[in-house]
């Protein structure tokens, strides 16, 4: 079977329904942008968001409805915003956010493909999120993040321009290596990824990207005449052709590098034989007039990639060349203000429904706050230690006692659970500005979204929200609410302005 794109068929546009106008939403988070009221909105009908009894069942963090995405969603207009064939534009009727409906065909490979993602949910801020499965008698619909910068491969449809100068193709290109080593970490790998692989979260110069074919991580397709130009040398005979490792999705990114820079892949040919014969050959030229437009460290990175797999370099020595120090740096320089500014200590129940508020009503510019987490993470753990917020900050103080000082005091704040270390989820919290975040409007559509049907928020909901086992949350419950049996909105409320 071929790619998944060709394979899904959508249903006629009378079964769905008709688009209306996209409102205001998706509004920042941080300190720099404190407006996050969203306008008001009303639903045509109340809506019931209790998930199928098969979800309850378990603790995987895809949600899952046997029902039609459109009591949630509305279809919206699409505008200049490319799409694959089985993608529509929707934007959810509470919040405003707006998502991309990936729609697939109930047949044998595709019901795999959903199996496995129900077991291996990825949770990472360089793969696109999926949110919700709807199923109903012959379509499964995903609702995933909505990337309105487009794939890669958009960007290179006129060979004979190169949209993107050095700095910034060496940003995207760590980015997708970064999302390869949070594959290689659970197990995952692709094989086949390419410029349609990957999409840019916005079109803004901060060049942020996401892995957004996860459908490849679970079901391989076919070698034909458009993945060919992809594969390793080892993977060019029959026997070991479905072979697939993360040395693998290496070499594929060594060949979007290449292809970046010049326009074109580095081994080209008539027939998937011919590109293989190129491969085999290691044909690929260096020496052309786009290569010169380069830096000798990154023609020199590539060539340690597209290698035989014996010679090949692992993703860590990919990801620590000093090529990459060219990239484009976020700005940071207000990182330990916005840290400093946390004043309330934070629960570890508050700190679930802040994630899951910055995750579903705001965009929170989640992607740049994860590359200067990553700028500070030096070890690349997915942990903050002191000693590596002291490392990048210690000249902003007078003494380095004052500086332990000020560290210190941030941690105390920041480190929720005790571990003497912060990861992604509590500095996403610990930057976020609370006061934009938590308005009246925000709190009473966070509690519509996680409250059930009788108007109470229960362990038993919850746990399919926060992927956090019945138990902890109940313990959560008697530490936070006085009657942790019956928790209705002014309870709520009042937990989550204990941080204003």
């Amino acid at each position: 079977m071929g790619p998944c794109q060709s394979k899904s068929k959508l249903k006629s546009s009378k079964d769905l329904k008709q688009p209306t106008q996209m409102r205001k939403t998706d509004q920042v988070l941080t300190n720099n942008n404190p407006s996050l009221n969203l306008p008001s909105f009303s639903p045509n009908q109340e809506v019931n968001s209790e998930p199928s009894d098969e979800t309850k069942k378990n603790l995987s963090q895809l949600k899952v409805y046997k029902s039609s995405f459109t009591r949630f969603y509305s279809e919206i207009t699409q505008g200049n915003m490319k799409l694959s064939m089985n993608q529509k534009l929707v934007q959810h009727n509470l919040t405003g956010k707006i998502r991309v409906v990936e729609q697939y065909e109930r047949n044998e490979q595709n019901e795999e493909f959903i199996a496995q993602l129900k077991c291996q949910p990825l949770d990472n801020p360089r793969i696109v999120n999926v949110y919700e499965l709807f199923i109903d008698g012959d379509f499964f619909y995903l609702i995933m993040d909505y990337c309105s910068g487009g794939q890669l491969s958009y960007y290179y449809e006129d060979k004979s321009k190169i949209p993107f100068n050095e700095a910034e193709i060496a940003s995207i290109i760590y980015q997708a290596a970064e999302s390869l080593r949070y594959l290689e970490k659970i197990g995952l790998c692709h094989g086949y990824l390419n410029l349609s692989s990957f999409s840019r979260v916005d079109t803004s110069h901060n060049f942020q990207i996401k892995l957004s074919d996860i459908r490849g991580l679970f079901v391989k397709p076919d070698l034909n005449e458009q993945n060919v130009f992809t594969i390793p040398p080892e993977a060019c005979s029959i026997r070991d052709q479905n072979v697939f490792n993360n040395s693998r999705d290496l070499w594929n990114l060594g060949v979007i590098a290449y292809q970046m820079i010049c326009g074109y892949p580095p081994f080209e040919g008539n027939t998937i034989e011919s590109v293989k014969s190129q491969i085999k050959k290691m044909a690929a030229q260096y020496n052309n007039f786009q290569f010169d437009r380069v830096s000798k460290l990154c023609r020199q990175l590539i060539q340690r990639v597209l290698v035989p797999i014996k010679q090949r370099i692992s993703l860590q020595s990919f990801m620590n060349d000093h090529w990459f120090k060219i990239r484009i740096k976020q700005n940071d320089q207000n990182i330990l203000n916005k840290l400093q500014q946390n004043k309330v200590k934070i629960s570890e129940l508050q700190q679930l429904f802040l994630i899951f508020m910055i995750k579903n009503i705001c965009s929170a510019d989640q992607q740049q706050l994860y590359t200067e987490f990553v700028n500070l993470d030096e070890n690349q753990d997915g942990q903050l230690t002191k000693e590596e917020i002291l490392k990048v900050y210690s000249n902003k103080f007078d003494t380095k006692a004052e500086a332990k000082l000020f560290i210190e005091n941030i941690f105390k704040i920041a480190d929720v659970d005790k571990s003497g270390t912060i990861d992604f989820g509590e500095f996403l919290v610990a930057i976020t500005d609370k006061s934009g975040l938590l308005t009246e409007d925000n709190l009473k559509t966070t509690f519509k979204m996680v409250a059930s049907s009788n108007g109470k928020i229960t362990t038993q909901k919850l746990r399919f929200h926060f992927s956090t086992s019945t138990s902890k949350l109940d313990k959560l419950f008697q530490e936070n609410f006085s009657n942790p049996q019956n928790v209705g909105y002014s309870e709520f409320e009042c937990l989550m302005k204990q941080l204003l």
